[in-house]
């Protein structure tokens, strides 16, 4: 075989492996609608999560946003249209600009149901408190529950870890009531000292000791004024009790509100941080 042949042959394999390169460069990249507008914390294009479950998670993103001076957007669509999930959350993120511009205190959480694929995007300002690896086990703890088809509890448990982990770093507590609906064992653990105490649990002693001092009163009306000083003791208390109850009625909070909404994202931007997983 003669060089001339030899270098033939070579430049046909280079060819035949150079051919699958140019053809995907030629081929445009799969890339987020441009009509694509979020519409809250929680936009949920796939139509997955019921009222209660949307309902706790823009109050969990809401009080991040607020407190911690984070973002969060959950997102859920239908397909990535044989785009890769990275691309399409990294994309996602630079469009919505989610974060602030300066901080880059951003996460996106991205499912996309047909596919069976999520991703979770996490901004340059929070890498240091959300790794990769601790992110991903995040991740892997939703999946029990998207096994299970609880697409709800898997983005509440999955988005609840994250705030958590933001909030402990910003130095508060989430509320309780925020915590996601799942099964027990998947439930996420909280610390009785996080727990507020019970309004309606009146400790035993300050009982017996309104009792003690409520037998004296009426042991001096009596001596004093007999029976109609008696009654007109214990008419006085049990005004001041229903006064009293009146007041600290309209004082309580009810639901999960406490903010004042989405105020929309603030151009924030990711590096490329997070963790992606199937199930």
């Amino acid at each position: 075989m003669t060089p001339t042949t030899l270098l033939g042959k070579f430049r046909l394999l280079l060819a035949l492996l150079a051919f699958p390169l140019l053809l995907a460069a030629q081929t445009p990249r799969k890339t987020v609608p441009k009509d694509l507008k979020p519409t809250g914390y929680v936009n949920d294009f796939a139509g997955i999560f019921n009222v209660a479950a949307t309902q706790r998670l823009n109050a969990l993103c809401e009080e991040i946003d607020h407190k911690a001076k984070a973002q969060i957007a959950v997102v859920t669509i239908e397909t990535l249209d044989d785009a890769d999930i990275e691309s399409y959350a990294s994309d996602l993120f630079k469009q919505w600009g989610i974060g602030g511009k300066s901080s880059n205190r951003g996460v996106l959480v991205l499912l996309a149901v047909q596919d069976r694929r999520y991703r979770v995007e996490v901004g340059y300002g929070l890498e240091p408190i959300l790794p990769d690896g601790k992110v991903g086990g995040f991740g892997r703890e939703a999946v029990l529950a998207l096994q299970q088809g609880d697409y709800n509890g898997a983005m509440e448990l999955l988005v609840w870890h994250i705030a958590d982990t933001i909030a402990t770093d910003s130095g508060f507590a989430l509320r309780p009531e925020l915590l996601p609906d799942v099964s027990g064992s998947q439930q996420p653990a909280t610390s009785p000292a996080t727990q507020p105490p019970s309004s309606d649990s009146i400790p035993a002693g300050m009982i017996v000791g309104i009792l003690v001092v409520l037998l004296i009163i009426l042991g001096i009306a009596g001596a004093i004024g007999g029976w109609g000083g008696v009654f007109n003791v214990l008419f006085f208390i049990l005004n001041i009790i229903l006064s009293s109850g009146e007041g600290s009625s309209g004082s309580s909070s009810g639901g999960f509100g406490g903010g004042g909404g989405f105020g929309g994202f603030g151009g924030g931007s990711s590096g490329g941080g997070g963790a992606s997983g199937s199930w």
